[in-house]
């Protein structure tokens, strides 16, 4: 499984590095998934959610108009938004990419631009982009939006323009189940460390530092971060690194509930494609890989930590096949997203919305500057 900031020469660069050096390819990682059935007290808000649509289909009677249909529907849409986390309108007349902006628009005006990047994108209308140009063949792991930033999108909408010959469907996730699932040890010392995020900007390995903060000026990229509580270093060979702690949780803006919501496991160096960790790790050095997680206190997840954090996402992910002219809605909070490899075409947008600095204070983790 490939994260969605990993790079598309990420597995040609350690292809190149066996060659030069005649290292044999690496084993799989053959850790055993563990999951755990322990529920939360604080948590349990989630125990209907197994009866609930995810997502919840809104589905049109003729080709009406979406962005119509929204304005009218918008208070309803929010309730079912909060309750279910994701919501998928078919059957619409949506074509085109302004179609989409224009519908999402009449939920929540303030569409967002894309900064600090962990993904390649490219934009196709103002605000709308390609929901990622990682290549057809790799599988993109499940994370919500931006939730390693100060202020990620609340809201986060797809717009299938048109399906692949096969595969390709972006599977979802319920954060609420996921909480719900995490033993209460673990989910203790999240709460108590937060969570350290660790990025290597390399030219020629993963996105580099001009493409993250959409800038060719050091001083504004030193600017950025010192206005986001992320410490960085300039270091030889025009490499950036990085380094910046988040609380694991969230309050969420409109029900108050505390959400899950980091990238602790999305950005952890074995969410790579099996096999390529351990050859990335020996090619560059584990300090050097292009991102790395661990507790807010320096301390590395077990690999028990990891087992346990990836059987509550796998618990929680449902998937549908996407239809032509679809778009899926997600409270960002309360949703992750992925996608699968596909083959033939395949064109899916994105837009994010709602900016959560304008509707409440972020956490901030234990000792988080």
């Amino acid at each position: 499984m490939l994260r969605n900031d990993a790079p598309q020469d990420m597995a040609s660069y350690v292809r190149e590095h066996r060659r030069q050096t005649g290292n044999p390819a690496v084993k799989e990682n053959g850790m055993t998934l563990r999951q755990s059935r322990s529920f939360l007290g604080a948590v349990a808000q989630a125990r209907s959610q197994a009866e609930k649509p995810f997502p919840f289909m809104v589905e049109a009677a003729g080709r009406e108009s979406l962005t119509d249909y929204i304005a009218s529907a918008k208070p309803m849409i929010e309730r079912l938004l909060v309750e279910h986390g994701a919501i998928l309108f078919r059957g619409f007349a949506v074509s085109e990419a302004t179609d989409f902006s224009a519908a999402l628009a009449q939920l929540e005006p303030n569409i967002l631009t894309y900064t600090e990047r962990s993904s390649p994108r490219t934009a196709v209308a103002e605000k709308v982009y390609t929901s990622t140009d990682h290549p057809a063949h790799q599988k993109i792991a499940m994370h919500s939006e931006q939730s390693y930033t100060l202020n990620w999108p609340c809201l986060i909408s797809f717009f299938c323009r048109k399906k692949a010959a096969s595969g390709g469907n972006t599977p979802i996730a319920d954060n609420r189940k996921i909480l719900s699932a995490l033993s209460e040890p673990l989910r203790s010392k999240f709460l108590e460390y937060g969570v350290m995020y660790r990025r290597v900007y390399t030219p020629g390995l993963g996105i580099d530092w001009r493409t993250a903060f959409q800038t060719e000026d050091k001083a504004t990229v030193e600017a950025f971060c010192e206005s986001r509580g992320i410490s960085l270093t300039w270091e030889d060979d025009d490499r950036l690194r990085t380094t910046q702690l988040r609380s694991a949780f969230q309050k969420h803006p409109v029900t108050g509930e505390l959400v899950w919501f980091n990238h602790a496991l999305f950005f952890h160096v074995t969410s790579l494609e099996p096999g390529l960790a351990e050859a990335l790790i020996d090619a560059v050095g584990l300090q050097n890989v292009p991102t790395n997680t661990c507790f807010g206190n320096g301390e590395a997840f077990s690999a028990d930590d990891l087992a346990l954090l990836r059987g509550a996402v796998d618990e929680a992910t449902v998937e549908f096949d996407w239809q032509g002219g679809d778009i899926l809605l997600l409270d960002n909070m309360l949703s992750q997203h992925g996608r699968d490899s596909f083959t033939g075409e395949r064109e899916v947008l994105t837009l994010m919305a709602g900016p959560y600095a304008d509707r409440a204070a972020p956490l901030r983790a234990p000792h988080q500057g």
